[in-house]
């Protein structure tokens, strides 16, 4: 195996690259490059990420756009300068998940491979405290990280949730919530009076409680609040997910819920 694959993987000593390959996986040729090139780089800018991966500028934004749909690929600005990272090798396992049935031996396959990955990545990972997850399956994603970390007894805060965040995504919301409450995770949800049929579909279940905005409004992007992390999430034209790792715009964001909880309403 020789160019960049070999560059990419050289700290996969004895193992072979054949098996690593993410092609099986639904990845493209070129997918399957930057992904690998971002594991390697951390956080970078699309010239570093376009020559370690030896693809062209013009395909880069394309592919990256393919992958931020995909959950597995994240950007923010420095110094007005656009820089991407790559989730780490995890969410690919959602993203099978999702796709169940005929993709269950491939995710089997790909959750052994997990601990080639982490020598792919080493040190350089950081903690991000902004990240923006683009797609629907960005959103879906972003709440499957904070499930897996999340034990019995916690809470998962949610305010501004509106009719059209549910569009397209009723069925995932339900297994969502099913998984949801046998780990005995609570819910306390505030909907927009427009979201009423969810909210009622909601209240009936366990460790879940329901209020609505008093008033009526027009609004497509809400609130999630999980420990010390706000997500702040949108899916009407562009679906996405603004994602804040920090203690303190958590603890302000639960205080703003705090105080819409008080004048929200049980019934509408």
């Amino acid at each position: 195996m020789t160019g960049k694959y070999l560059n990419i993987c050289a700290p996969l000593v004895g193992y072979n690259m054949v098996e690593l390959s993410l092609h099986g996986l639904g990845f493209s040729t070129g997918e399957e490059k930057v992904y690998l090139a971002l594991l390697k780089l951390g956080s970078s800018s699309t010239g570093r990420i376009a020559k370690e991966a030896g693809v062209s500028r013009s395909k880069l934004y394309e592919i990256l756009e393919k992958l931020a749909r995909k959950g597995l690929v994240s950007h923010f600005k420095r110094n007005n300068v656009s820089h991407y990272n790559a989730a780490r090798p995890e969410r690919i396992l959602d993203y099978l998940r999702q796709r169940e049935g005929q993709l269950q031996q491939q995710y089997l396959a790909f959750e052994k491979m997990l601990p080639f990955f982490d020598q792919i990545i080493g040190k350089k990972e950081v903690k991000k405290e902004a990240e923006v997850f683009e797609g629907t399956e960005g959103i879906k994603n972003v709440r499957e990280t904070f499930l897996r970390t999340m034990k019995a007894g916690d809470v998962i805060y949610y305010f501004g949730n509106p009719a059209s965040g549910h569009k397209h995504m009723l069925g995932y919301w339900d297994d969502f919530n099913k998984r949801r409450i046998k780990k005995k995770i609570w819910s306390w949800t505030i909907y927009n009076q427009d979201a009423k049929e969810f909210g009622e579909r909601r209240k009936r279940l366990p460790y879940t409680k329901v209020r609505y905005l008093p008033k009526k409004g027009l609004t497509h992007a809400w609130v999630e609040i999980y420990g010390d992390t706000v997500a702040i999430a949108m899916k009407h034209e562009t679906p996405m997910s603004i994602v804040i790792n920090n203690k303190f715009v958590a603890e302000s964001f639960r205080t703003y819920f705090d105080i819409l909880w008080n004048v929200a309403v049980e019934k509408v």
